[in-house]
């Protein structure tokens, strides 16, 4: 168990890393395409010494795609994970294409159970909590529907997709137990 825990720990720096840093890229880029007018106060008091002013019309428009972009790229995130899981698991790959992807120099693409549901089960939970993010700014009046719902189903097909993954393994392990066991 703590090696478990020590793993998801391990795992869960770069995503939670990359959701503040999306989020602020977010902002960075709308506020650039959209070409909306800011100010920087800044406060010799405080810890970070700047505060970014715009008018309550702009700041709907920067957070709704501020969060469609933080949401994006923690979706790309864990799609990667799920494409390591259905298509270069270990437990899946037939020994054709695994002469394939040595004949390409490419045998790190291959990971084993653990290693990918820890770094899933990570991305997931990091994708749900930027959905509970777009739900609070669109609660709160900052974030429009449509960004919500799109949140919402991506995160919900991506989810069924692991799920269908794992639920595949499970039916893999019953029907070849021996595959399975670890000397």
């Amino acid at each position: 168990m703590q090696k478990s825990l020590i793993t998801i720990l391990e795992n869960s720096l770069f995503p939670s890393a990359l959701t503040i840093f999306a989020k602020f890229i977010g902002i960075a880029i709308t506020i650039s395409i959209f070409n909306l007018p800011y100010t920087v106060s800044e406060y010799t008091s405080s810890v970070l010494n700047g505060t970014l002013t715009v008018t309550q019309e702009h700041s709907v428009i920067i957070s709704t795609y501020s969060d469609l972009i933080m949401f994006l790229i923690i979706a790309l995130g864990f799609s990667i994970q799920l494409a390591r899981a259905i298509f270069f698991h270990d437990s899946h790959l037939s020994p054709k294409f695994i002469t394939k992807l040595a004949d390409l120099n490419l045998l790190n693409l291959i990971r084993d159970t653990y290693e990918i549901y820890h770094k899933a089960a990570v991305w997931l939970a990091f994708l749900w909590v930027s959905v509970v993010l777009v739900l609070i700014n669109f609660a709160l009046g900052t974030t429009l529907l449509w960004v919500a719902i799109v949140a919402v189903l991506g995160t919900v097909a991506l989810t069924i997709g692991l799920i269908q993954d794992a639920y595949q393994e499970l039916v893999n392990i019953r029907s070849k137990p021996r595959q399975y066991i670890n000397f």
